[in-house]
């Protein structure tokens, strides 16, 4: 059975949030310990003061960021609980990089569990049996928001 996804659906609506270039790099940024201005554009390479504002502004009003003025014109960007969800998605980019188009050196960053001082790789399994998931063993289905656009039905 295949599943016809309609228009508006969860990966539309994250695209349309997140998915430009300076987005991405910002909150990629933003999980590596960035909260300053200056160094998300120097960081990123961003040299336009405007697009980087306006991007910021966006994250605040997603609720992906929240702003905290720290007094004597400094001002930090965190992310909030729904920022830090947005973890996997940015190691996940990460991941496929690093062994899609990494120089023949190495990755750039590698990232090491705390805990254990080993370094990770990450990967997504279910949430109930834990098996490693493969994208060919898993159906998509119709969930409680599914609405089909007019004039299709939900499979086909």
């Amino acid at each position: 059975m295949t599943l016809r996804r309609p228009a508006d659906d969860s990966v539309t609506r994250v695209v349309e949030l997140l998915g430009d270039r300076w987005t991405i790099l910002v909150i990629a940024e933003a999980f590596f310990g960035v909260r300053r201005f200056s160094d998300f554009a120097r960081n990123i390479g961003i040299t336009s003061r405007n697009l980087l504002t306006s991007r910021l502004r966006m994250l605040i009003d997603a609720g992906i960021f929240a702003r905290t003025d720290e007094g004597g014109g400094r001002v930090d960007y965190h992310l909030t609980a729904a920022g830090r969800e947005l973890y996997p998605i940015i190691i996940a980019m990460m991941a496929w990089g690093d062994r899609h188009l990494t120089e023949p050196g190495g990755p750039p960053i590698v990232l090491e569990h705390r805990a254990c001082g080993h370094p990770i790789t990450p990967l997504m399994v279910c949430d109930h049996c834990r098996a490693e998931l493969d994208p060919r063993e898993v159906e998509p289905r119709p969930g409680p928001g599914f609405h089909p656009m007019p004039g299709t039905e939900a499979a086909s």
